[in-house]
């Protein structure tokens, strides 16, 4: 199964729009990958959801839940070095290393400037949706 390490940017654009990012959280749902986060991701989601877009603590809460049965909660270990200029994506970096996922997906442009890190590549979600198309079998 492919292991994926959304970033925030993606979990939070999938429960607002359908688009890309609502596709991958669809496939998930699906069971056509699985999910790699970590409770620093979980929470900053939760305190993204929360304090800028305002959102009921009840749906985050059931947001949540559901995403932890979709996911495999993975324990980062700190990595060595300065990965990314933003301090804040390297909580993802650390996850899908110590998750072993096969892609990290993500709108931030210093995350996507990576292209990849050591057997992890980091994708845009229009990205990994045309990985998913492929994967798809015909019918």
């Amino acid at each position: 199964m492919i292991r994926v390490t959304p970033d925030t940017n993606v979990l939070i654009s999938a429960l607002f729009y359908y688009g890309n990012e609502r596709v991958v959280l669809e496939a998930a749902v699906e069971g056509r990958l699985q999910f790699v986060l970590s409770m620093e991701i979980i929470d900053e989601l939760i305190r993204v959801l929360e304090k800028k877009f305002k959102v009921d603590p009840k749906l985050t809460r059931d947001y949540v839940l559901r995403l932890n049965e979709l996911s495999d909660i993975a324990t980062p270990r700190k990595l060595p070095g300065k990965l990314v200029r933003d301090r804040e994506d390297v909580k993802v970096i650390e996850c899908a290393h110590s998750g072993h996922s096969d892609y990290i997906v993500s709108g931030d442009r210093d995350l996507l400037s990576l292209e990849r890190y050591q057997q992890t590549r980091i994708l845009s979600p229009s990205e990994l949706v045309r990985i998913l198309r492929h994967e798809r079998p015909s019918a």
